[in-house]
């Protein structure tokens, strides 16, 4: 089986960019999300992009996150949406009861499991902040990833964010939810670099259907990709 690539790009050179070239994201957007968020700027700057890039560039469908917390990633990638496409909705997935409890699948249980009930934010802050930025383009589906997207009818995806952290919620994610992703869609996974688990199911999931992708390097923790498109075999 072919294995993914993985391409990385040096932190600084991030933040360089930031520093030098300051945008609409770093004035207006990051400033009303960034307490409400664990992830850092560089992977928050990334979704937004991506955000409008999919709009820009015709990608059929919705986004989707998986892994809430408070609301702020959401909110990013909400906000980008309704600048540039306000008819495209994001669908939000999370317990809105903290972290799981990861299983032994983890390669890095025994610190995993400390952090079981933690990066809680609760569906009522999650909504008040959407509101109060004025959103209305997005659904909040509460529950376990297990029971929620098996059955979820998210259509086709355009931007999916994966911020599971453990091996199971991260591998449950891209089982369910990357057959809908359009091809030339984004697909980011924060976590890949954090967590054991997390890296073990992205692995595991190309590697198992032959998936030949590239990930970029966002942050320490995030990683993005494009959907490859079709190829069609030669007459």
């Amino acid at each position: 089986m072919r294995s993914h690539k993985l391409r990385d790009i040096p932190r600084f050179t991030q933040r360089a960019k930031a520093m030098v070239w300051p945008d609409h994201f770093a004035k207006r957007v990051y400033p009303l999300v960034r307490e409400h968020t664990l992830l850092r700027y560089e992977s928050l700057r990334s979704l937004y992009k991506a955000a409008c890039h999919v709009v820009r560039q015709g990608i059929k469908g919705s986004a989707v996150e998986c892994g809430v917390a408070r609301g702020g990633s959401g909110a990013t990638i909400a906000t980008a949406l309704n600048e540039t496409d306000p008819s495209r909705q994001i669908y939000l997935f999370d317990t809105f009861n903290g972290l799981p409890q990861p299983t032994r699948e983890n390669p890095d249980y025994e610190r995993a499991v400390q952090f079981t009930g933690k990066c809680r934010g609760g569906l009522e802050e999650v909504d008040g902040l959407f509101q109060r930025l004025g959103l209305r383009n997005y659904r909040l589906i509460k529950g376990l990833f297990q029971e929620t997207l098996p059955v979820a009818e998210t259509g086709a995806i355009a931007l999916l964010h994966i911020d599971g952290d453990w091996y199971e919620s991260t591998k449950v994610c891209l089982e369910n939810l990357w057959d809908k992703v359009s091809e030339g869609g984004i697909v980011q996974i924060d976590d890949y670099g954090e967590w054991q688990g997390c890296k073990k199911a992205v692995d595991e999931f190309f590697n198992e259907r032959g998936i030949d992708v590239q990930l970029e390097y966002v942050d320490p923790s995030a990683r993005k990709l494009v959907k490859p498109r079709s190829r069609i075999p030669a007459a």
